[in-house]
């Protein structure tokens, strides 16, 4: 079985953890999370004594599987530390933001396999296939005010999420400034950035007070045609993530151990 470590235990890395626990392929061995209570609540709902808590330096020398469900400084943390050995490592990366913003670095990495979820959208693999051919990107996220609460660019503009009565965009720019704007929102930026390493990717955010939905609209074009796509996600116990997000990263696992890959 293939020894397993969860960074980050909050719902998406409990979610992670409860199919782990039923799997016949991966050994969940290792949690990791600064928050002690978030510990407490997983092996609590988890319930398997096999499962050590542990800190964040010995779960990446000691996994052979890392998967990170917390944040983008932890993503940037297993990038940037020199404690232990990547070769033959397989990391999962849920908060591809930390990825995005060392990217230099992550092109270094030849010694070990880094996996990064379709996320919360559709069509990664037909913008993967038509890298370099782009001659415009953008991406349209819309959200219901709580799942944009919080968010540091909210604070900086002084923008009152309560007195918006109607679907208006709140931001419009690039994909540096999205998401170091919005870190916990806009992980789906990062992950087409990382698709189609076009630099040129416009990024909007509209926040509707009448909404329920995760929406999340991309347009490519190129001369290849036009790639068009549209997902609108019931948002997870976690109001800034889609419950797609989830299933995605789940679906990721169960590819390890198939012999049919479908997609690029």
């Amino acid at each position: 079985m293939i020894k397993t470590g969860i960074i980050g235990c909050g719902n998406i890395g409990t979610e992670i953890g409860f199919f782990l626990s039923k799997s016949r392929i991966f050994s969940l061995d290792y949690v990791c999370d600064i928050d002690k209570k978030s510990i407490e609540n997983f092996l609590r709902k988890i319930k398997n004594e096999k499962i050590k808590a542990v800190g964040f330096d010995e779960l990446l020398q000691k996994a052979d599987l890392i998967i990170e469900a917390a944040n983008k400084e932890a993503a940037s943390g297993i990038l940037k530390n020199k404690n232990f050995s990547r070769k033959n490592k397989k990391i999962l990366v849920m908060s591809t933001g930390g990825l995005f913003e060392n990217i230099s670095m992550l092109d270094r990495i030849k010694n070990a396999e880094i996996c990064v979820p379709s996320g919360a959208i559709a069509g990664l693999d037909a913008i993967k296939a038509v890298r370099g051919r782009i001659k415009a990107l953008s991406l349209t996220t819309t959200k219901p005010i709580k799942g944009l609460e919080g968010a540091p660019y909210i604070a900086k503009k002084g923008i009152d999420l309560k007195k918006i009565k109607s679907k208006k965009i709140i931001f419009e720019g690039g994909i540096k400034d999205a998401i170091k704007g919005f870190p916990s929102n806009i992980n789906v930026a990062a992950s087409l950035f990382l698709a189609s390493r076009f630099k040129g990717i416009k990024i909007r955010i509209a926040a509707d007070p009448k909404g329920k939905l995760n929406v999340h609209e991309i347009a490519c074009d190129g001369d290849f045609g036009r790639i068009l796509t549209r997902t609108e996600n019931k948002p997870s116990k976690n109001p800034k993530t889609s419950y797609l997000a989830v299933l995605s990263a789940l679906r990721a696992l169960r590819n390890i151990g198939e012999n049919l890959k479908i997609g690029n």
